[in-house]
């Protein structure tokens, strides 16, 4: 609350309603962006995405380096 609201005892009916309907769709729109990431599969293979950013040509030869490397550090017990 502000505090002129405070000294001056006014009340906050309508800012107060609107600003909670704002909270809520902010809310609903981060539940249904979460079901829909889910729901695509975005959250699967997350660590995808580091390496498609070496993918710099057709053939994709640095991206495939780098996730032989990590599944032959993971299969070693490093990661």
């Amino acid at each position: 609350m502000c505090p002129n609201c405070v000294l001056n005892q006014a009340p906050l009916d309508a800012g107060l309603y609107v600003a909670f309907g704002i909270c809520a769709l902010f809310f609903v729109i981060g539940v249904v962006a979460m079901w829909w990431a889910v729901g695509n599969g975005e959250f699967e293979d997350i660590e995808a995405s580091k390496f498609d950013m070496l993918d710099d040509g057709e053939e994709a030869v640095l991206a495939q380096r780098a996730r032989e490397a990590v599944e032959r550090a993971r299969a070693a017990g490093h990661v």
